[in-house]
């Protein structure tokens, strides 16, 4: 029963056809007058034996067999690739939560961090008290020109190739000082 099941996982693998050739080569050599019988299992696998089997058609080693019918192995069925989403974590580090600039040139170094690093096609978007005022690729430290004296609420959000939201950072929120002309000693 063992060599029977060998045969036939073997059998799964190789062309039939071929295997049939080889077969009855070899067996014609060493079993002439000898009967060999051949059936299809319940899985439908072809199975050669010198054992009598109920459904069993006997082949003579000196008969001729034009074709044996081919069986369909079942393919599983090919899954779609799964993308891989990734987590990004955008941190703003400068300006700190409530930190106060004093600067009369109406500018601030914006310092970030995303984790992992986004790709080359990735961009970053910057948000001034929710007005988009800056587009650019990755960097680090961004110069935000025209930030005016007040209370001001920072965001940058990472987009991908087509604009689509991927990360978003936490707002900041902080404060422009500026000395004044009116009130100058």
């Amino acid at each position: 029963m063992k060599a029977q099941y060998s045969v036939m996982r073997f059998m799964n693998g190789i062309s039939k056809n071929l295997l049939y050739v080889l077969f009855v080569a070899s067996v014609s050599s060493q079993c002439i007058g000898q009967e060999v019988y051949m059936y299809r299992n319940e899985q439908g696998i072809l199975v050669f034996t010198d054992k009598p089997h109920p459904d069993a058609e006997v082949i003579s080693a000196k008969s001729k067999i034009d074709s044996i019918p081919a069986t369909q192995i079942p393919q599983p069925p090919k899954k779609a690739p799964e993308k891989t989403i990734i987590d990004y974590q955008i941190n703003i580090l400068q300006p700190q939560a409530h930190q106060t600039f004093r600067n009369n040139q109406n500018q601030i170094h914006l310092s970030i961090n995303i984790k992992p690093n986004p790709a080359a096609e990735q961009k970053i978007a910057v948000f001034l008290d929710g007005n988009l005022v800056k587009t650019t690729a990755y960097k680090s430290v961004i110069t935000l020109n025209q930030v005016y004296r007040g209370e001001h609420t920072l965001k940058v959000e990472l987009l991908d190739v087509n604009g689509k939201l991927i990360a978003s950072s936490k707002p900041v929120i902080f404060y422009m000082h500026q000395a004044s002309i009116l009130h100058a000693k």
